[in-house]
């Protein structure tokens, strides 16, 4: 996970023609842009299709600085060129190798998620991942919040689709016989919104809730008997403790002003909360950093921070005359005393 995705709004069109954001990205030989104005250059990295409601953009790596030695991204309004001949879509007419920045905003900050490929064992089979990158937000890059894994589509794979299935016996009666049909597992990785339920085609990898990840870790088979005995062993002997002590925080639930201080809280007000309340000026939340413990010989980890709700003290009592026992220790000071008696002079004292 990265909250530190750059990328840039590009206009919808560029001397009449429509933009498309793919042509830019090339996976094994990166696009380099420059900036007219700005002379910033960067690495496309990745793309994103415009919509209804959203600017096409381009995610990149900045190389340099400008041209002043202190610009630090492309200007809105500003032409772009390619560095090299981009093949267009031919549906668009000819290759494009210039495009605008968009007016307003056109540099931003988001946040995405990266997966590398590899191999995961989804429905019973053995399914190669192809590395794959998501843009979360492209301009939000502290308060995501997402259940973030791979949906999982089946598709069936014919010889007419793709020869490789057709008998390769070269010379025998049954070459370029058609074979088998296969099954065809696709992950795509996708995000879905924290209170989404249908999970029956999603496997959850990462959820982040405000910016902050929490992994889904594999639980560790607990063998019945086995692990029991281990863990009353291991109690026997050390007892309860941690390895990473947990660390206790108290903060506002929403943001709050205390006459000229100002509080930041966890949640925007209204929200529903980690506990499942909501949020409000009455409340205040207990942040529980990650840690882990052993507890009656059982491992316990957390790995992210746990918020828990608490209820302010609202409620006001006054005590009039009330009697109360005082410890004085060694010296006290006290202001406004009625009815002392007198203390004279003291060497070096003053009396109240």
């Amino acid at each position: 996970y990265s909250n530190l995705v750059t990328n840039i709004q590009l206009s919808s069109t560029f001397a009449g023609e429509t933009i498309v954001p793919s042509q830019y990205y090339n996976a094994t030989n990166p696009v380099i842009i420059t900036g007219a104005t700005s002379g910033m250059q960067a690495k496309v990295i990745g793309f994103q299709d415009g919509t209804a409601t959203t600017q096409p953009l381009l995610i990149v790596q900045y190389l340099n600085s400008g041209s002043d030695n202190a610009t630090e991204s492309f200007s809105d309004s500003e032409n772009i060129s390619a560095d090299i001949s981009i093949t267009h879509n031919t549906a668009y007419g000819a290759a494009i190798a210039s495009a605008t920045t968009h007016s307003t905003s056109a540099a931003q900050v988001g946040s995405s998620v990266k997966v590398e490929e590899g191999v995961y064992f989804i429905r019973g089979q053995f399914v190669r991942c192809a590395e794959q990158t998501l843009l979360l937000s492209a301009n939000d890059s502290t308060n995501v919040n997402a259940r973030v894994g791979f949906s999982v589509s089946e598709e069936l794979i014919t010889p007419e689709t793709d020869i490789s299935l057709t008998d390769n016996a070269q010379g025998s009666s049954n070459y370029a016989a058609k074979g088998s049909h296969r099954l065809k597992i696709n992950l795509t990785l996708i995000k879905k919104d924290l209170g989404a339920t249908d999970d029956t085609d999603f496997v959850e990898l990462v959820t982040i809730k405000r910016g902050i990840t929490t992994a889904n870790k594999a639980e560790i088979t607990k063998y019945s008997v086995i692990g029991d005995t281990l863990a009353r062993r291991t109690f026997d002997e050390s007892g309860d403790y941690t390895t990473r002590p947990f660390q206790f925080d108290i903060r506002e639930s929403i943001d709050n002003s205390v006459k000229t201080k100002e509080f930041d809280g966890v949640y925007t007000k209204g929200a529903t909360t980690d506990d499942g309340g909501t949020a409000s000026e009455d409340k205040l939340v207990i942040a529980c950093t990650p840690g882990k413990a052993f507890v009656r010989g059982y491992e316990i980890e957390k790995t992210a921070i746990t918020f828990k709700d608490l209820q302010k003290a609202r409620e006001v009592e006054t005590i009039n005359a009330g009697v109360t026992n005082l410890d004085l220790g060694n010296f006290t000071r006290i202001t406004n005393v009625f009815r002392t008696p007198d203390i004279g002079n003291v060497s070096g004292q003053t009396p109240p």
